[in-house]
């Protein structure tokens, strides 16, 4: 549960801060039937999350996106698009578990792009204007490629695949997009009294301007979605929840958290901004969903503030 906090003009958290994050979602979020959700954590981009412990901080890290289908309810990855320059490790892991990736550099009057799945390893070098060959020759062989035994799903229960139903159609009515299994740190932005434990801790959904209409795909709400009760929860998930909640009050972060209520089958849905009440909600009612989080999304109308708002991330 989140307590109330203060929202009072927030500078909200920025997706999009390079040319390279552009060029990506202008070529990869335009593929038709597809979409991009930004800034995934790595561990959820397989279909076992690895457990090595040197790669552990990397893989609570985001790739910059996945591209998973349109409509998909559990929202398989079909493509991982990297901008950033990835360790061997995390190359290894992806190559290990045939995940399809891209990683993509803006240099000088040209893109660069090393796309590698199965075996096979392609690099592509082109002007960014000219770059829809290259695009839809990684996306065809990434469609043979794909296994949905092999890669992750970024909706993980029937409660975020619920959520995310209702949701989708509020925020496409809004100009807004849903982003899935962000870190936190991410989420928010890089705060210099944030602790790196929870600046890793993933927040299952992300509400964000949207990236193909906006420059910077700013965030607009995150979302704690949790389907255990508490007493089923670990001690260090117990632990990092409550450290998030406590940091989202003390910085006036606008946030939900949903988690069981005492009736079987309902949801207690908590908001830290002043004026939001508690609600309890059945897991099945998309309505009811779809009002609450309407209800929030405007009253967070009166105190975003887009523009210059935080870069993105968290190193923690």
């Amino acid at each position: 549960m989140i307590p109330e906090g203060r929202t009072n003009n927030l500078q909200p958290n920025r997706l999009v801060l390079e040319a390279a994050h552009r060029l990506a979602v202008d070529r990869f979020g335009s593929l038709a039937g597809y979409r991009l959700s930004l800034r995934p954590s790595r561990r959820f981009l397989f279909a076992e999350p690895p457990t090595v412990q040197n790669l552990a901080v990397e893989l609570r890290k985001p790739a910059f996106a996945a591209l998973i289908a349109q409509g998909d309810p559990d929202a398989r990855i079909h493509l991982v698009i990297e901008t950033d320059n990835v360790s061997p490790g995390i190359r290894a892991l992806y190559r290990a578990a045939k995940v399809p990736y891209v990683h993509l550099r803006v240099l000088p009057a040209m893109a660069d792009l090393y796309y590698e799945t199965d075996g096979i390893s392609i690099e592509y070098k082109t002007a960014p204007d000219h770059l829809d060959y290259a695009v839809h020759s990684i996306l065809e062989h990434a469609e043979r490629s794909f296994n949905p035994a092999r890669t992750g799903s970024l909706l993980r229960n029937t409660l975020q695949k619920t959520l995310h139903s209702a949701l989708s159609t509020l925020t496409e009515e809004m100009d807004y997009s849903v982003q899935l299994q962000m870190p936190f740190g991410y989420a928010v932005g890089y705060r210099p009294d944030m602790p790196g434990a929870i600046a890793r801790q993933t927040i299952e959904m992300v509400i964000s301007r949207n990236p193909m209409t906006t420059e910077a795909a700013e965030v607009v709400l995150p979302i704690r979605v949790e389907s255990r009760p508490i007493e089923e929860r670990d001690e260090e998930t117990r632990v990092m929840d409550e450290q998030v909640a406590a940091f989202v009050v003390r910085s006036g972060i606008p946030m939900v958290a949903v988690e069981p209520a005492t009736r079987e089958g309902s949801y207690s849905v908590t908001c830290s901004m002043d004026g939001v009440d508690e609600a309890v909600i059945e897991e099945s009612d998309i309505q009811g969903w779809s009002r609450y989080f309407e209800g929030v999304l405007s009253e967070l109308r009166d105190h975003l503030t887009f523009g210059n708002g935080q870069g993105s991330g968290n190193e923690g």
